[in-house]
């Protein structure tokens, strides 16, 4: 099953196309204008996207050039569905913006099919895409602005996000719900790119312990610090957020084994550091849980949280256990 986005201004044509293509069990989405259809490209990275070349706000050379700028988006297959092929330089301006099918209005059933199915089975997803090894710290900056931006002229997505914050107003950190956002993102490019991912489940031990002798003031400053501990620790383009509470979470990209035990070590040695210099009468410590997310499963980012959350409270036992507290 495929993503298809289908983008056209005319109702009617857009359900002939949602009608045909859901037959053969791919998940449509649509939109009637460029603008719209590229901020809901970004959140949901369709596999295809079937787009008229005359639409309000951005036409549909214009949304081709946005996306082949944005790494996130740059592979992404699209096919022109026009009225007007036979303009002159319709065609050549298609070639050239690397668009392999163009449909003219009205399309017969098997020309579309035939279209959507050389599309899905064409190389070009994954060719497009970085192939460094490494992801460049401007790619996930670019994915976290992207996620995060309101868009003015998008009313409908701004109705989802104007009220919602989603960064957690203690630590600056992401809130569960940013996390979640960036998080599924990351998840759905990192399948699709063939790039590993971990995900490290936290829990900052004594909290309460911290709240009732000392004070909320106290415990505030202590996930406050621990806070700024894991944003010295990780990359930047890791994605860090605070679950809520004593948890935190991070989602590594590209990170090998020896990587992921490095930083493990480092930010143990930061908070170790941190506990030498604050001369407070608690220190800082914290419960580790670990999984490498298998990129070719289909598991959500609830069912990843939820087994490295089980991995944490086994590393938080294995301790206890060991100084018998």
């Amino acid at each position: 099953m495929a993503t298809i986005l289908i983008i056209d201004t005319n109702p009617t044509d857009r359900r002939s196309y949602i009608t045909l293509l859901s037959n053969y069990g791919h998940r449509l989405l649509e939109a009637d204008d460029g603008v719209k259809a590229l901020e809901l490209a970004r959140v949901e990275l369709p596999d295809l996207i079937i787009t008229d070349t005359f639409l309000p706000n951005m036409d549909g050379f214009s949304l081709v050039r946005h996306l082949r700028a944005e790494p996130l988006l740059m592979g992404v297959t699209v096919i022109f569905h026009t009225a007007n092929y036979d303009v002159s330089d319709t065609h050549k301006r298609a070639r050239a913006s690397g668009i392999q099918h163009i449909l003219r209005k009205p399309a017969e059933p098997q020309e579309i099919l035939r279209a959507v199915n050389e599309s899905l089975q064409h190389p070009s997803i994954l060719s497009r895409l970085p192939q460094t090894g490494q992801l460049h710290r401007e790619h996930l900056q670019l994915l976290a602005e992207n996620l995060y931006q309101k868009n003015t002229e998008l009313e409908k997505a701004n109705e989802r996000l104007r009220n919602v914050s989603l960064t957690d107003g203690l630590t600056g950190l992401n809130n569960r719900r940013g996390f979640m956002i960036l998080a599924t993102g990351l998840l759905k490019f990192a399948r699709r790119a063939g790039y590993s991912l971990c995900l490290l489940y936290i829990d900052l031990d004594s909290l309460k312990y911290i709240n009732n002798t000392f004070g909320h003031i106290a415990g505030d400053t202590a996930i406050t610090h621990f806070a700024r501990i894991l944003t010295e620790t990780f990359r930047d383009s890791d994605v860090i957020g605070r679950m809520g509470g004593d948890e935190f979470v991070i989602l590594l990209i590209d990170a090998t084994a020896s990587d992921i035990t490095g930083m493990q070590a480092l930010l143990q040695s930061n908070v170790d550091a941190h506990n030498l210099q604050t001369g407070r009468d608690y220190a800082l410590s914290f419960s580790l849980g670990v999984i490498q997310v298998n990129i070719n499963s289909t598991e959500t980012m609830e069912t990843l949280l939820a087994l490295a959350d089980t991995e944490m409270y086994k590393h938080k036992r294995a301790r206890k256990d060991k100084t018998g507290s």
